[in-house]
């Protein structure tokens, strides 16, 4: 029990919630790349697409060169199919010309209709007639069999079409080449991964008796872009290459592959001295060097008229294919939308020449979790604790470090996708965001719930526009109010507590509003004292001034309440009220449980003796120097008196604030008063005596003069040594 209780109070605490939220970012993001969605791989796939320029490090290699039977070599030796003894024309000239291995990327699945004992078969069965041809050499009876005479001849790979689908293949097959397999004793079969071709299209038997095959096939991604080639195919119990690395096989003169595999199973397969990274499934990423024709290509008619020379093919590996587009060889790559198929395998070879290899190596899950784990405390650091300033600096350094990483990455050859990284760092850093708007839309309610009970509704609504923490501790000049009601402990000896407590909340209402609506802060109540404050949270202009307006405000507001209040409860009040201004620390204190936004200092002292000072000097309000000046012109003061308050060396000025114009006594009496309070100030104690005899004989009920005609009476019995005019305060 006190574990759960601890666990739940633990949970209470921001910042462990904050830490949750972060956590749980990162663990939803990892769940993501787990099940990686297809809108995902998608976009993944065009982040290669934009990183794939960079690996532009050289020309395209000169190996490799597609014969292109294009819309010239249509036009100038027929439509598609051409008769057999014509590609086998193509084929020998190609040889002479020197070239490595030829790839045709071309299907013979079917014998050649156009070769003349196919054609007496066809007459004799259909129409029974016995078709002899005068003058017609032997070698040119069969074209399939002149065909097959030029592949023997030839450093050939012919072109086969898996199906991975369909019913399974019944028939001969051609002769896989050997596979050595080099892996520790861990390794799983290199095969185990590979795609499995049910079916196929293959050349007709006596074309692949003594030349390989390869397959044309090409891996379309999600979004239909050719990025990869399968190099190896399980069909019909053995693993055949595809066209491109069977005709680098034939061009090495090579009939064996070296496959290496590891705990996770194929990574790399070695053809002679090139070594190719695949995946695990044995495809090869083919980082495409642009658009159509980036690689060397040469019509088909200028092969068969010998205008190709022998400088233009020696030593290369010619894919035979088309670019007519009604012949529909066409692929879609991250480049081109309209790429002739045979390109592919001109841009594998090329790859693998000039060894621009790309891979996702089989350690990229563990560096994702990984990255998804580290962006995810990063985001929680900046976002979750951190301040304002720093979410931009912090959202750009994370994406930038993420995509900076993946970038240098790819141009070592490694394609580590930056999505889930920049994704973890857009949802973590969202999710914390909304959480602190919420913690922060939270206090602005608990602090508006707060603040409306001391302030003005209008200085709430700027309280909660704010930033920050308005209210942690600082030191602020402040405007401070002190109002106590005089004995008021004798006058509620005749009432009961009840009545003492309508009576307070009667007077305190109306007293709390004046406060509110001059932007003044209620701190508290102290009996039946009220302390209020200017100035914090939010600066108040003119502070001071407004803090007298309160004060007399309350004493106007106090002539109107004690009809009621005498009516109600048989007594009337009277009320001090005593105001400062000076520097004085504010904000919140108290306990870790109950906190309290207060103020503290010895100025707030010299408010509370202020108003303590009313009653002996006969004043409503008593303020200090500071904020009579603070003031302005906005009231009259009386000067009332150079006081030393104990616990300070500096003396204090004090004054009476009266509204201009509406006290008719002291508008009568200054020069009178002025008179008598220079006596005063200079030591004439006698004189100042008969000045202040003669105003309180003449106004009685003024006691500031009949306490400065005591005051000047005892002083002129024992004058002072150093008289400067400064009144020493005994007590408090």
């Amino acid at each position: 029990m006190k574990l759960t209780d601890s666990l739940k109070q633990l949970l209470r605490q921001p910042w462990v919630f904050t830490a949750m939220v972060g956590l749980c970012g990162g663990i939803a993001m990892l769940a993501l790349y787990v099940v990686q969605p297809v809108a995902l791989q998608r976009l993944d796939l065009r982040i290669y697409d934009a990183l794939l320029p960079l690996r532009h490090l050289s020309q395209p290699s000169a190996v490799p060169v597609v014969i292109d039977i294009d819309e010239e070599s249509l036009a100038r030796y027929g439509q598609w199919p051409w008769p057999r003894y014509l590609v086998a024309d193509l084929v020998d000239r190609l040889a002479s010309k020197g070239v490595a291995s030829i790839g045709l990327d071309i299907m013979f699945a079917e014998p050649d209709r156009t070769s003349p004992a196919r054609m007496r078969q066809d007459l004799l069965r259909d129409r029974g007639i016995s078709l002899e041809i005068a003058g017609l050499p032997t070698f040119m009876a069969d074209f399939d069999r002149l065909f097959a005479a030029s592949l023997r001849a030839a450093p050939v790979v012919l072109g086969s079409f898996a199906r991975y689908a369909g019913e399974p293949y019944q028939g001969p097959v051609p002769q896989p080449p050997a596979m050595i397999a080099r892996g520790g004793k861990d390794a799983p079969p290199y095969d185990r991964y590979l795609p499995i071709a049910p079916g196929a299209v293959l050349p007709l038997p006596q074309f692949f008796e003594e030349t390989p095959v390869g397959f044309v096939n090409v891996s379309p991604d999600a979004d239909g872009l050719v990025r990869q080639i399968p190099l190896l195919i399980r069909f019909s119990d053995a693993v055949y290459p595809s066209l491109a690395l069977q005709a680098l096989m034939r061009a090495l003169g090579t009939d064996a592959l070296r496959l290496y595999t590891g705990p996770d199973g194929l990574f790399s397969v070695a053809a002679g001295e090139f070594k190719i990274p695949v995946t695990r499934e044995g495809y090869m990423l083919v980082p495409f060097q642009g658009a159509r024709r980036s690689y060397r290509y040469i019509s088909a008619a200028k092969v068969l008229d010998n205008t190709a020379t022998h400088a233009d093919l020696e030593g290369c590996i010619a894919f035979v294919g088309t670019s007519a587009p009604g012949l529909a060889d066409i692929r879609a790559t991250p480049f081109d939308r309209v790429m002739p198929g045979v390109e592919v395998h001109a841009a594998a070879i090329d790859a693998i020449v000039n060894g621009n290899f790309v891979q996702s190596p089989s350690w990229a899950p563990g560096a994702q979790a990984l990255i998804i784990a580290f962006v995810a405390c990063a985001a929680t650091l900046a976002f979750g604790f951190a301040g304002p300033r720093v979410y931009v600096p912090s959202s750009i350094g994370l994406m930038g470090a993420t995509v900076l990483a993946s970038r240098q990455l790819f141009m070592g050859g490694m394609f580590l996708s930056p999505l889930y990284g920049l994704l973890t760092s857009l949802v973590c850093g969202g999710l914390l965001l909304s959480v602190r708007f919420w913690h922060e839309e939270k206090q602005k309610i608990v602090l508006r719930r707060a603040f409306s009970r001391y302030v003005s509704p209008e200085v709430v609504k700027q309280i909660s526009k704010r930033q920050g923490d308005l209210l942690a501790g600082e030191n602020r000049e402040i405007s401070i109010l002190f109002t106590d009601i005089r004995g008021f402990t004798s006058l509620s000896e005749s009432l009961s507590p009840q009545d003492v407590v309508q009576l307070l909340n009667r007077y305190f209402t109306p007293m709390t509003a004046i406060v509110r609506n001059r932007k003044g802060t209620l701190d508290k109540f102290i009996g039946d004292a009220l302390m209020a404050f200017w100035n914090a949270p939010l600066d108040v202009p003119g502070h001071p001034a407004l803090a007298v307006d309160a004060a007399l405000c309350m004493q106007e507001q106090l002539e109107a309440l004690n009809v009621e209040i005498e009516a109600s409860f048989g007594i009337r009040l009277a009320m001090g009220a005593g105001i400062h201004t000076g520097q004085a620390y504010v904000g919140n204190m108290g306990s870790d449980d109950l906190i309290n936004y207060t103020l503290i200092g010895d100025n707030v002292n010299l408010a509370s003796r202020l108003e303590g000072l009313c009653k002996r000097y006969g004043a409503p309000v008593v303020v200090s120097e500071h904020t009579m000046q603070g003031c302005g012109d906005a009231f009259a003061f009386v000067h009332l008196d150079v006081l030393r308050v104990k616990g300070k060396t500096k003396p204090v000025s004090i004054y009476w604030p009266m509204r201009l114009g509406t006290d008719e006594v002291f508008q009568q009496t200054m020069p009178q008063w002025m008179t008598a309070r220079s006596q005063y100030e200079q030591g004439d104690f006698a004189g100042a005596a008969a000045g202040f005899a003669a105003l309180a004989a003449a106004h009685p009920a003024v006691r500031l003069f009949g306490l400065y005609h005591e005051r000047s009476l005892a002083l002129a019995q024992s004058p002072p040594s150093n008289w400067e005019g400064i009144w020493t305060m005994e007590g408090k």
